[in-house]
């Protein structure tokens, strides 16, 4: 066992615990100071890109031409994990921003203590207007039939091409049935037709939990208290496939990279990478030319493992001092036309009928990608998986190393399976019982 990521887990669970028994000091107590024409401030924090946060700017501006008497204090970091951490600290300070971008994976760790604030009070007096949103798109924010957090888009995991790279290469297209050994078969022929040192067909793996679902499983069980699949010749599987592109010069290394000019697919060094479909037309603009977009390749003898999932919600914070005021800036965020039309659906499309109609007109080739692969998966793709459990920082961490040291030959995918399994176990003991549930 490795006892670093043991301590780490120790650390961060007991962290954990004590933001919920922080959390806890009944912060629905805190009273909504903000009234019409009495200046405010609401704090809004979110993760994303330079563009993003250009255009989030704009729309605070727009709001504010109507709202004089509101101000805003922004916080943009630099993805989900830099969010959650931030609210980690801010909820045991009682400092949480008044609007929160969230994440499906993290969200539920905060309503669980009473820390987010619910919805139902602002629809039912008409603050926030859902009449144009589907109730499936707002089940997944919801708890005990309350909803907690808002559904402003819904994306998928995807792989992303460049069709002018193909094409200069002879190299046709998957087609959208297609297969792993497919897949493999179309880089063994990038990497033939492309010299380039530098240059792999795929600049990240495919995700492990689409390759579970596709098996039949998923990586953690429903209620987040253990592994979700029986058998670990499924993860070494993975392992192996993992292992035999890298060795192949097939697979990139990069794990995250920002939406930019420098992205692998902007600067020709991968013709595919793995990432989540709303950020299409972000990624074709930095490249300068339109991308396009896949489902994940079918697994031989699986199952469907595709999904349409929130891309993200908004949601308020239980101690925000300006509730009602918050309630209104996220509807104008969720209903506004032309808020939504410097949005443009970087968010990932949106939930609202009206607005994803409207946008689905005014939208570039690159920027209809999104919409074109959601329409194809709404009849091919199943539930999404239950949000990750509290433990999954540290459970991922034990993952990513047992995957290095398959890649770098010191242990065997099975070898590595096994280790993964035990220090998974050790975990996600105590899961289920009020810890991130």
């Amino acid at each position: 066992m490795n006892r670093s990521i043991r301590k780490a887990g120790g650390a961060l669970l007991s962290f954990i615990m004590l933001m919920g028994m922080i959390g806890c000091s009944d912060p629905a107590a805190v009273k909504d100071e903000g009234a019409q024409d009495q200046k405010v401030t609401l704090k809004f924090v979110w993760w994303g890109s330079e563009s993003r946060k250009e255009s989030t700017l704009k729309v605070i501006e727009l709001y504010k031409k109507d709202n004089p008497h509101v101000d805003f204090e922004t916080e943009v970091l630099a993805n989900t994990a830099a969010v959650a951490t931030q609210l980690a600290i801010q909820t045991a300070n009682q400092e949480t921003a008044d609007i929160i971008q969230a994440d499906y994976n993290f969200i539920f760790n905060y309503i669980n203590r009473d820390l987010i604030e619910p919805l139902d009070p602002y629809v039912k007096d008409n603050v926030i207007h859902l009449s144009d949103v589907d109730k499936a798109y707002l089940t997944s924010g919801m708890k005990d039939d309350s909803l907690y957090a808002l559904t402003i888009g819904i994306n998928s995991s995807t792989l992303i091409y460049d069709p002018k790279l193909l094409e200069a290469a002879g190299v046709p297209v998957p087609k959208e049935e297609y297969t792993l050994d497919e897949l493999y078969q179309t880089m063994l022929l990038l990497k033939q037709k492309i010299k380039s040192p530098d240059f792999y067909p795929l600049g990240n793996m495919i995700d492990v939990f689409y390759y579970m679902r596709a098996r039949g499983v998923s990586m953690y069980n429903k209620e987040g208290t253990a592994l979700g699949y029986p058998d670990d010749k499924l993860l070494a599987d993975y392992f192996a496939l993992n292992k035999k592109w890298r060795d192949e010069g097939l697979l990139g290394g990069a794990s995250s990279s920002g939406n930019d000019k420098n992205h692998p697919i902007a600067t020709g060094k991968a013709a595919f990478y793995s990432l989540s479909s709303n950020t299409a037309a972000a990624l074709s603009k930095a490249s300068g030319r339109p991308l396009k977009l896949l489902p994940y390749p079918k697994v031989d003898g699986g199952q469907e493992g595709n999904f349409i999932k929130p891309s993200m919600f908004l949601a308020m914070s239980s101690y925000s001092k300006h509730k009602k005021e918050a309630a209104k800036f996220i509807d104008f965020f969720l209903n506004n036309e032309e808020a939504n039309d410097i949005l443009n659906g970087e968010r990932g499309v949106p939930v609202s009928a009206k607005i994803a109609s409207r946008l689905s007109t005014k939208l570039d080739e690159a920027g209809k990608e999104q919409y074109r692969l959601l329409d194809y998966l709404k009849t091919r793709s199943k539930p999404v998986d239950p949000p990750y459990p509290s433990a999954h920082v540290v459970v991922n961490k034990a993952y990513e190393l047992a995957l290095k040291q398959v890649t770098e030959g010191k242990l065997t995918p099975e070898q590595a399976a096994k280790q993964y399994r035990e220090q998974a176990k050790e975990y996600l003991v105590g899961e289920g019982e009020g810890v991130g549930q």
